[in-house]
């Protein structure tokens, strides 16, 4: 058994290695500036992911819009995808205007992308009810992937190459995603499970297991219940200094931000790449030209796990990114 086990093993390193070789060596591709033009990126929104009980107690479907080089065009059989989650404090924001942007200049670049709609709304007057909704995005984000593995045949999907990531309250959720255990969950709001469901099969039926490779971290933060430093993975994150709704630090309402996380992976040798804003509060870079300058940069990071040329870069400028081979 154990000889089975080290061949399977074997194989499966094999096989990731050269994908991985081969997303390395696409000349152009994953890097900064477009490899396909709008005109290649086809797109499927509106899939039905999962289904579940809203904050009103009614049944809520659940959407994802896909966006992805054209399948014919495209001379790759298994491509890397990035899930992106929208931010609004849990209580607003939607995917078509905060997300289809970024979805499309991903896929520019060669990545499957898509971004999901998901569960709204909690009460500030009831103590720990934040909670509640930060769980809830959880729930809905793993249903989301499951259904992505679903699928990854129809997408042309690398399973072993999962991104994920967002804005505020979306990359609270997607680092919620990456980190956040039941067990952890349990430990410390033990009522949620039987309120809500467990984690990995509200939503949908699906029942593929999934590994995030890095996040994407816009202005973003995570509990500290969840984070142990022998578990983290890469990151790229931009922040402004000045953010007084998600502190790039410490706060006691969302937890470790930006910067403390940047200090983590450097202390666990993790490779991460950050940019402050000095004068930035919540959400920066948001014009066109600055999604743009943060898709160059997170696709170039990405390559370089692909390549393992990763290198920890921290910069209080706006420096472009440059890793086209």
């Amino acid at each position: 058994m154990k000889i089975i086990s080290f061949i399977l093993t074997s194989i499966l390193f094999i096989t990731t290695s050269t994908v991985s070789a081969q997303y390395c060596s696409q000349e152009g591709r994953y890097s900064n500036g477009e490899f396909f033009s709008s005109i290649e990126i086809d797109s499927l929104k509106n899939s039905t992911y999962g289904t579940a009980v809203n904050v009103l107690g009614k049944s809520q479907e659940l959407f994802i819009d896909f966006y992805f080089p054209n399948n014919t065009l495209d001379t790759l059989s298994k491509r890397p995808f990035i899930l992106l989650v929208h931010g609004g404090g849990f209580v607003g924001g939607n995917k078509e205007f905060h997300m289809t942007n970024l979805c499309k200049e991903f896929a520019k670049r060669g990545f499957v992308a898509a971004t999901i709609s998901y569960r709204l709304g909690f009460d500030p007057n009831i103590l720990g009810d934040h909670a509640v909704a930060v769980y809830r995005a959880q729930q809905d984000a793993n249903a989301a992937l499951r259904y992505t593995l679903e699928n990854a045949d129809a997408f042309k999907i690398d399973p072993s190459w999962i991104f994920m990531g967002g804005s505020s309250a979306g990359s609270i959720t997607s680092l919620m995603t990456a980190y956040g255990s039941q067990k952890e969950w349990n430990q410390f709001f033990p009522t949620l499970e039987a309120k809500l469901g467990p984690l990995n099969s509200s939503g949908n039926n699906f029942k593929h297991p999934f590994s995030i490779k890095a996040i994407f971290n816009n202005w973003g933060a995570v509990s500290p219940i969840v984070i142990k430093p022998e578990e983290l993975i890469p990151m790229i994150s931009f922040h402004g200094e000045l953010d007084k709704i998600v502190s790039i630090d410490i706060s006691p309402y969302t937890g470790f931000g930006s910067r403390k996380l940047h200090n983590m992976l450097n202390e666990q040798g993790t490779c991460n790449d950050f940019t402050i804003d000095p004068k930035g509060g919540h959400g920066i870079y948001r014009t066109k030209k600055g999604a743009v300058f943060r898709v160059d940069r997170a696709a170039c990071f990405f390559k370089s796990l692909f390549c393992d040329t990763c290198s920890n870069f921290l910069s209080r400028e706006t420096v472009s990114a440059n890793c086209s081979n």
